[in-house]
C-alpha cells in the first residue's frame, strides 16, 4: 500500500514497440514515460500495460519491452491487444503463466487493497475485439469468487462506443458490450473497467459501471466525431494514468509527460 488504507495503480497502454532503424520513437517515448513513473513519490504499488505492447507480435519486440520497463521497481501486469500474439507475449512478460501458450491471458491478481482481473479481448487476424462465451463465463466466474474486495477490469478494448467511427468500427462488438454489462451489474465492487486502444483518455459506463481508456505512451488518435471512418494521428505527448483508490473510492487521474 502506499500509504495506510490507499492504494496506487499505474496504467500505461499501446506502447506499440518495434525493433530496427526506424523503430526508435515509440522506444523513447515510453521510456520518458517508465522514467516519470519510476521518480513518483509515492510510489505506484504496480502498473497495469492495456494491450499493443508491440508493433507486430515478434518475439524480438517483447525483449525490448522488458528492457524498457526494466527501471520500474514494481509489478508490471500486462494483457494482450489486437497488435500483440498471445504465446510471444506470454513467453517473454508473463512466464509463470506459460504453460499453455496459446490459451486466453486472463488472471486475478491483487494489488495493495484491490483486486485487478484481467481479461483478453483479442481476435487473432482481426483489429476488432471480442469476448467469446469461454472468456465471458470467467470472468463471470472470477467476478463471483469475490463480491467484496474493491475490483478493476482490465482490457485492450473498451467496452463503449467512442464516437469516433473509425476506432468504433475495431471496437467490441454490441453483443460483447451488452453481455458483459449485465456481468457487471452483478457485481457492485468493480469500480472501473480499465481499457486501452482507441489512444485517447475517454470516460463512459459499460452497463453502470465506469469505464475509462487510458491514452497512449505512442501517438494519440484525433478526437473526430464527424463520422468519417479514416483516423488521424497525432504526435501528442505521452501520457499514463494514475488509479488512486483510497476511502473507498477510486480517483483516476491522467498525466501527460513532456
Amino acid at each position: 500500500m502506499t500509504a495506510a488504507g490507499r492504494t496506487l495503480l499505474a496504467q500505461i497502454t499501446d506502447l506499440h514497440i518495434g525493433v530496427g532503424p526506424d523503430d526508435g520513437e515509440a522506444a523513447r517515448r515510453l521510456a520518458a514515460v517508465v522514467a516519470a513513473l519510476a521518480a513518483l513519490d509515492p510510489a505506484p504499488d504496480a502498473v497495469v500495460a492495456t494491450g499493443d505492447l508491440v508493433r507486430n507480435g515478434e518475439p524480438a519486440e517483447y525483449e525490448r519491452v522488458r528492457e524498457l520497463l526494466a527501471p520500474l521497481a514494481v509489478p508490471v501486469h500486462v494483457l494482450p491487444g489486437n497488435h500483440d500474439d498471445r504465446a510471444a507475449l506470454r513467453a517473454a512478460l508473463l512466464p509463470a503463466r506459460s504453460s499453455d501458450p496459446s490459451a486466453f491471458v486472463q488472471y486475478a491478481t491483487a494489488v495493495g487493497g484491490l483486486r485487478l482481473v484481467v481479461c483478453d479481448t483479442t481476435e487473432p487476424g482481426s483489429d476488432g475485439g471480442r469476448l467469446c462465451a469461454e472468456r465471458m463465463g470467467w470472468i463471470a466466474a472470477t467476478l463471483a469468487d469475490d463480491r467484496e474486495t474493491p475490483t478493476l477490469l482490465a482490457m485492450h478494448h473498451p467496452p463503449f462506443l467512442s464516437g469516433i467511427r473509425g476506432m468504433d468500427a475495431i471496437g467490441l462488438d454490441d453483443a460483447t458490450r451488452a453481455e458483459l454489462g449485465g456481468i457487471l451489474s452483478e457485481a457492485a465492487n468493480v469500480h472501473r473497467v480499465l481499457a486501452g486502444h482507441v489512444h485517447r483518455a475517454m470516460l463512459a459506463a459499460c452497463g453502470e459501471c465506469p469505464a475509462f481508456t487510458c491514452p497512449s505512451s505512442d501517438v494519440a488518435i484525433a478526437l473526430d466525431l464527424s463520422g468519417a471512418l479514416e483516423l488521424t494521428v497525432l504526435a501528442e505527448p505521452p501520457a499514463f494514468a494514475l488509479h488512486l483508490f483510497a476511502d473507498g473510492g477510486l480517483t483516476t487521474h491522467v498525466q501527460p509527460v513532456a
